[in-house]
């Protein structure tokens, strides 16, 4: 009989789990050490979260969120294992200063709370959220809601980091295009701080500086308008003998364009650029608006974009935006703006007005018409209203002006610039360009320019 051997006992090595696999599974089963939050959370747009878990052996396992409140969620995420209190507190020296304690509560419902507002506009949290969210406690009903604010003025805000590539910007945008739509985000090209910008930009003394160089440009100005319109009576006298036929002379004899309103100029009337909000938003408008008369055009892209974040949004700052960024020759830019302010204010008059201009600078003015409803004239537009303000309705005549010459319509084009004529609105900005595409197709039918030459740069 065989003697049975003893079997030998092997001790089982506990398995060792990898830190990924140990946060999944097991981090929310220990305890939270501490929540720490910058101070300004409320105020920056942005929320620095540390949330760390304790260990039985006392060292400590931490997940950091870089929350974008404004927009993106939590778009940078890190997460740590195991880690000494040596180590843990060197993680805490590298974050900013002015950070505070916090309850976990508010943490969660801020981390949280942002991945939903992201989410809603097609933004993913960064890819090591899927980790480090079990750091944090599981998102149920057990947590207590908190109310947070998130976008500014009721809209997402995108203000890009300063590593942000231009690529990176442009498909964020375009994501915002997609999903919020124009004129429904801010966009904040620079992402200076508000306060960088104040009422010290506008200094007396400067303005005081700069009066004999502006009354130097608007003689110059005056001067180009003088020689401008000059050349085009004599253009159109030419025109008007060799080419118009009698029934379109008769036409222009019985204009319609402006009889169902008047032209002001006084703001009461036609407070088309002013605000029903708080004194300090008018007086802010105010300053940008001198700035652009200043030509002082970077001051006011980047405030107007301050302004937008800060108060309203509301109509009047596109409009200053845009104007500034046509005045300083970023024309596609400018036609990005056109295309925001139609979409968000459809029924503002210099929104139709740029949004047609830019069909027009585009080749595309067989959409303009639809952009004025079908109608010929300001009263059958609005016919609610009985008073424009001149820059209004001067901008509107050039606009169509523009629209009918780029359609070959030549007598109807001028129907328009006789009305910017006969109202004396020749030195009102922007009407130089109808002059001169008015002049151009004229000088085309008769002859005297080819299809192969162009005008001076605008």
């Amino acid at each position: 009989m065989s003697k049975k051997k003893k079997t030998k006992v092997v001790a089982l090595k506990p398995v060792q789990l990898s830190a990924e696999k140990y946060i999944k599974t097991q981090a929310r089963l220990l305890p939270i050490a501490e929540c720490i939050i910058n101070e300004d959370w409320e105020t920056a747009g942005i929320a620095n979260i540390l949330v760390a878990r304790k260990h039985k052996n006392g060292n400590l396992t931490i997940g950091l969120f870089l929350v974008d409140m404004y927009c993106l969620g939590p778009k940078d995420v890190l997460y740590e294992f195991n880690l000494s209190p040596e180590k843990y507190d060197e993680w805490k020296d590298k974050l900013a200063y002015g950070i505070i304690a916090c309850d976990y509560v508010l943490a969660h419902n801020i981390i949280h709370g942002a991945v939903a507002y992201a989410e809603d506009y097609g933004f993913k949290p960064h890819k090591d959220f899927e980790i480090a969210q079990y750091i944090l406690e599981e998102d149920s009903e057990d947590i207590e809601l908190i109310e947070i604010k998130f976008g500014v003025d009721g809209m997402p805000c995108f203000v890009p980091g300063p590593n942000d590539s231009d690529h990176k910007i442009q498909t964020i945008i375009n994501t915002l295009n997609r999903t919020a739509g124009y004129g429904n985000y801010t966009f904040l090209g620079d992402g200076d701080d508000w306060d960088d910008f104040d009422e010290e930009d506008w200094d007396d003394d400067d303005e005081e500086e700069d009066d004999d160089d502006d009354d130097d440009f608007d003689e110059i100005q005056a001067g180009i308008n003088e020689l401008l319109l000059d050349g085009y009576e004599k253009i159109s006298a030419v025109y008007d003998e060799v080419l118009r036929t009698d029934g379109a002379r008769e036409a222009l004899k019985q204009p319609f364009i402006g009889l169902k309103y008047r032209l002001s100029n006084d703001p009461k009337e036609t407070a088309y650029m002013k605000f029903d909000s708080a004194a300090e938003e008018n007086e802010y408008f105010r300053l940008l608006n001198l700035a652009s008369v200043d030509h002082e055009y970077d001051l006011v892209i980047t405030g107007v974009r301050k302004a937008i974040a800060k108060y309203t949004g509301s109509a009047p700052w596109y409009m200053l935006w845009h104007s500034a960024l046509q005045a300083d020759r970023q024309h596609d830019e400018s036609y990005r703006i056109a295309e925001v302010m139609y979409t968000a204010f459809p029924d503002y008059l210099p929104a139709k007005v740029s949004y047609a201009n830019m069909l027009i600078d585009t080749e595309e003015p067989e959409g303009v018409l639809a952009v004025f409803n079908g109608q010929p004239d300001l009263g059958y537009i609005y016919p609610e209203r009985k008073v424009f303000n001149l820059t209004e309705a001067a901008n509107y005549y050039a606009c169509m002006c523009r629209y009918f010459t780029a359609v070959d319509n030549i007598d109807s084009a001028d129907m328009y610039m006789d009305a910017i004529i006969k109202n004396d609105l020749t030195d009102q900005f922007g009407i130089q360009v109808a002059i001169r595409e008015l002049c151009k197709a004229k000088m085309k039918k008769l002859g005297i320019l080819t299809d192969n030459e162009t005008d001076d740069d605008d």
